[in-house]
C-alpha cells in the first residue's frame, strides 16, 4: 500500500497537469459542480506544481532554489496583504490566503510550463 501511495505522490509531483486533472473529474463527478470542481482542483494541485517547478530547477540547474520559492510565496502573501488591506481597509486572512494561494496556482504553473520547456530545448540541444 504504501509503494502505491508512493507513486500517486510522485506521479503527481511530475505531472501536476495529470494531478489537476484527475482532481476534477473526480470533484465533477461527486459534486456535478463544474466551477467548484475547477477551484478544488487548483487549490488541491498548487503544492505539486510548487514541488515539481523546485525539482525540475534541480535537475535543469543542479541546485536547489527552494528558499527562493519560499521568499516568493512571501512576497506573494505580503502584496496580496497589502492590497486586501488598501481596497477594504479591513484584512479577512481567510480571503487573503485564498487569493495568494490561488495565485502561486498560476505564478507555479506558468513557471512549470516554461521550466518544462527549457529543459526540453536544452535535451534536445544536448543531443
Amino acid at each position: 500500500m504504501g509503494d502505491v501511495l508512493i507513486g500517486i505522490v510522485a506521479t503527481a509531483v511530475t505531472a501536476p497537469l495529470l494531478a489537476w486533472y484527475i482532481v476534477y473529474i473526480i470533484t465533477v463527478k461527486v459534486t456535478k459542480k463544474k466551477k467548484y470542481s475547477i477551484r478544488l482542483a487548483t487549490d488541491l494541485s498548487t503544492l505539486f506544481f510548487i514541488l515539481s517547478v523546485h525539482f525540475i530547477c534541480v535537475e535543469l540547474f543542479q541546485r536547489s532554489y527552494l528558499w527562493i520559492i519560499f521568499i516568493l510565496m512571501l512576497i506573494i502573501a505580503v502584496a496580496f496583504t497589502v492590497l486586501h488591506w488598501k481596497t477594504k481597509e479591513d484584512i479577512s486572512i481567510r480571503k487573503v490566503m485564498k487569493g495568494a494561494w490561488r495565485f502561486n496556482f498560476l505564478v507555479f504553473s506558468t513557471g512549470y510550463v516554461l521550466l518544462l520547456l527549457i529543459g526540453l530545448a536544452h535535451r534536445i540541444a544536448t543531443v
